[in-house]
């Protein structure tokens, strides 16, 4: 039987129904993570309860992978920290899904989104109608590959960084690769490098480096879901 090589295999890109799904899941994930430490409060506990049969209701239960399931299941203080930490990072894949539903502006590169006016703006435990799910609409596709390029050509400095700290002149290298679709046009420069809110890249402080490399990592992955790179959103990688 011949061998089908992964290179070959021709992106699809998910429907704006799956897209609008997919966001649903994610902010329904983001919450439940955000609401862990309110384990004990009045309420919190009952909010947790909604969110599945939320999500069955406008139509998106489909698109709930069976770790999502879990840990929307998972009655509030019985999260493990990191389970928690990772899908709390989930609300930057639900940025971009919003923004590539047209509900809200995607935020810069560096600054984390605010998770419940993410939420809010696409109608987070509302009705359906009142949800993407209704009639959701997909920016145009040139639009999401030029933001895909961006977050993949930030992605690969950052990572850069670890293995060959100190000032680069990234311009040159963007200029010389041909293994991605890199672009700049969409980033601040500062001496031919990359800058984070004017201070170039190098210079960052150790944590808003670790801040930026998980807005990132999380937005990469988004946009490589709506590229059509995987099926399943939990299997989309972030090569650089």
């Amino acid at each position: 039987m011949a061998e089908t090589l992964e290179d070959d295999v021709e992106p699809s890109p998910p429907t704006a129904e799956r897209v609008a799904a997919r966001a649903m899941v994610l902010s329904a994930v983001s919450c439940r993570a955000a609401i862990e430490k309110d384990a004990g409060k009045s309420g919190a506990e009952k909010l947790r309860k909604r969110v599945l049969p939320w999500l069955e209701r406008i139509g998106a239960a489909g698109e709930i992978e069976p770790a999502e399931n879990t840990l929307i299941s998972t009655p509030l203080g019985k999260l493990a920290a990191k389970t928690g930490m990772n899908a709390s990072w989930q609300s930057e894949g639900v940025a971009v899904l919003a923004w590539a539903l047209q509900c809200s502006d995607l935020p810069p590169v560096y600054v984390q989104c605010e998770m419940a006016d993410t939420a809010n703006s696409m109608g987070f435990l509302d009705d359906r109608e009142n949800t993407p799910m209704h009639s959701p609409r997909l920016r145009d596709p040139a639009e999401i590959e030029k933001w895909a390029d961006t977050y993949l050509t930030l992605h690969w400095r950052l990572r850069l960084l670890e293995s060959d700290p100190g000032p680069k002149d990234f311009v040159s290298c963007v200029s010389a690769y041909t293994w991605g679709s890199l672009r700049l046009d969409q980033l601040e420069l500062v001496d031919n490098d990359i800058a984070i809110d004017g201070v170039r890249i190098d210079e960052l402080d150790y944590s808003k480096y670790r801040e930026t490399l998980s807005i990132v990592q999380e937005r990469h992955q988004a946009f490589n879901w709506l590229l059509g790179l995987e099926p399943i959103y939990s299997q989309v990688t972030t090569d650089t």
